[in-house]
């Protein structure tokens, strides 16, 4: 860790209105390393490799990574003008590299994907297009990407798919004036998010699925508005429309608050959405500025996760609603302020941005050690499905780092990890036709499908 990262104990932490008492014991917080005038504003985080964490910052317009021990690296940054950032911080792709974009505001405006390696000055920005990616959301099992992307001509929001070569391919495009937040890619293999149309007064959300093949349907309709005008939203950093699918097929979401302390102003709150519609409100956090919450994620333990703003509270909850604070912080001067963005490491550790404190007031990256377990491997598909001994194999799934493989049995040569959701396997000579199993310091798994040898 940096000279000012230091651990912090619960012990003793104040009681947060309308949340009750804090544990008398419970998880470890520490700073990881403290944001500076080249890091401000940094919003996302992801993994990149084992114990390395990737992020983004619009003030600076920079990408960066950060070690578990402290350690920072300015990776790319960007001029502004000409360039707005587009991701924060973007998606691993199956090549190793990461994967964002950017804007191009000078002139007619152009969109423009880019990659970075690890090491400084690596980017590599791609032809210009004129579908300009937002939020790059995750990785696809033929080792493509997806998210959602603005139409520069007509402004006109289109769910798209980009290539390694960064070429942008439209898969649905929006009615105008929908404004799709980030999309997920569902275990059935098509995609899922939450969308409002802005340009009607008082729009409610609805829950959206586009197929691989670009059939669209709205599965739901979602009793609270958009974030954002028409919508009645609230922060822009406050997770609005987030949705993840859990480990039980169901779906979870933030509610955005709307602005104001009104009773009667929609509420933020963390939801429950059956895949046959059934809404639920899992937990109310009420209105003000401590109900807006940032960040949602599943935990290892099957629990959800998240940060409010405000009050800056850290909490868990199960998916049958039960609520309970975590960390909140108690020294500003050495600790970080929500708005928060988290992810769980393969360590099983949550680490997350700040956008405030910590002895600079630029915000902290952080760890919070809630005792969760390693994440389970979870690998759901692979190409090619057959091949000679020698035949490189690439593996989709969760959770991958540190895997070792197995082809019916008999250890793979040649395996590495691209980040947390391929990894790569040589076929070993004496396979034989069966499944794939793949091995982490978190557990193992098993491919439904067999690999046939040649």
């Amino acid at each position: 860790m940096n000279d000012y990262s230091r651990s912090f104990s619960l012990l003793g932490l104040c009681v947060i209105a309308g949340t009750g008492s804090l544990p008398a014991a419970g998880p470890t917080y520490s700073a990881v390393y403290y944001l500076t005038d080249q890091t401000s504003g940094a919003v996302g985080i992801i993994e990149g490799s084992s114990g390395v964490f990737y992020s983004a910052t619009g003030a600076t317009m920079s990408i960066f990574s950060v070690s578990t021990l402290g350690t920072e690296t300015t990776l790319a940054t960007f001029e502004d003008p000409p360039y707005t950032l587009g991701s924060n911080p973007g998606v691993i792709a199956a090549n190793g590299l990461l994967y964002s974009s950017v804007s191009e505001v000078k002139g007619v405006g152009s969109g423009n994907v880019f990659s970075v390696s690890p090491a400084p000055g690596s980017e590599q920005i791609y032809p210009p297009q004129r579908l300009a990616v937002g939020p790059l959301s995750g990785s696809l099992p033929n080792g493509e990407m997806f998210g959602i992307a603005y139409n520069l001509t007509n402004s006109i929001e289109s769910l798209v798919t980009v290539d390694l070569g960064g070429k942008v391919t439209s898969l649905y495009v929006f009615a105008a004036g929908d404004r799709p937040a980030r999309p997920i890619y569902g275990a059935d293999g098509s995609y899922y998010g939450i969308s409002y149309n802005s340009s009607v007064s008082g729009s409610t959300s609805y829950l959206y699925q586009v197929t691989p093949s670009g059939s669209f349907t709205k599965v739901a309709s979602l009793p609270f508005g958009g974030a954002g005008p028409g919508g009645g939203g609230g922060s822009p950093y406050a997770g609005s429309g987030l949705i993840l699918q859990g480990t039980d097929g169901n779906f979870y979401g933030i509610q955005p608050t709307t602005g104001g302390c009104s009773a009667s102003n929609q509420h933020g709150a963390v939801f429950k959405l059956t895949p046959s519609g059934q809404f639920t409100i899992l937990h109310d956090f009420g209105v003000c500025e401590n109900s807006v919450v940032n960040s949602l994620i599943e935990g290892s333990d099957g629990r959800l996760y998240g940060a409010t703003e405000g009050n800056s509270v850290i909490f868990s909850l199960t998916t049958s609603g039960t609520y309970k604070a975590l960390f909140a912080p108690n020294n500003g001067a050495t600790q970080g302020l929500c708005t928060c963005t988290l992810v769980q490491g393969s360590d099983g550790i949550i680490y997350g941005t700040a956008l405030g404190g910590g002895p600079t007031g630029l915000g902290v990256i952080f760890a919070l050690d809630a005792g969760l377990p390693i994440p389970k491997p979870r690998a759901a598909e692979f190409s090619p499905q057959s091949g000679a001994a020698g035949t490189q194999v690439r593996i989709w799934g969760n959770n991958l780092f540190g895997a070792s493989v197995e082809f019916n049995g008999v250890p793979a040569t040649g395996v590495y990890n691209a980040g947390p959701n391929y990894v790569w396997a040589t076929v070993p000579t004496g396979a034989t036709a069966g499944p794939i199993t793949i091995t982490t310091p978190g557990g193992t798994v098993t491919t439904k499908e067999s690999f046939t040898v040649e």
